[in-house]
């Protein structure tokens, strides 16, 4: 187990469901250190608690096309630029959807963040947009399927965590 000098701040940037599922599947690796989750704001997860989380953020979800799109593009921004201002997390990592696209650019270009993405299980032949999205600059990129490491040099094969 790390000391808690050696302790770095992890969030974990997910949607709900699967996604938040599969996130929770490898928290074990996060042990000794101070993970925090940010998901969007939806009713199913509110009161959602973890033993392993010291903190649950949640940013908007609003409008899926035209101006509230954008609306909420922007308004995502300032939301994870507060909560990164306040939790100065060293490491990101996702399982997906298109909640981690925003933080992790934010976070890689603004805050020196390390970017770990775990492809979902269910992408077996092809990567999602959000793995094509943020492949190019993430530290540590992980698929679950053999057939995925077709996507470059960076992407790992870490098996099935499900």
């Amino acid at each position: 187990m790390e000391s808690d000098k050696d302790a770095m701040k992890i969030a974990i940037i997910v949607s709900g469901g699967g996604h938040l599922d599969e996130a929770l599947a490898v928290i074990e690796a996060f042990k000794g250190h101070e993970v925090i989750l940010i998901s969007y704001k939806l009713p199913s997860l509110v009161s959602y608690r973890h033993p392993a989380l010291r903190k649950v953020y949640f940013v908007s979800l609003a409008g899926s096309s035209g101006v509230a799109l954008y609306f909420n593009f922007l308004l995502n921004f300032f939301q994870f630029l507060f909560i990164f201002l306040k939790e100065r997390p060293k490491v990101l990592f996702s399982t997906g959807s298109e909640i981690t696209v925003i933080p992790f650019f934010l976070g890689k270009i603004f805050f020196g963040s390390r970017l770990i993405f775990l492809e979902t299980l269910t992408r077996v032949k092809n990567p999602s947009f959000t793995a094509r999205m943020v492949y190019a600059i993430t530290d540590l990129f992980l698929v679950q399927w053999e057939s995925l490491l077709s996507m470059g040099p960076k992407a790992r094969f870490a098996g099935r965590i499900i």
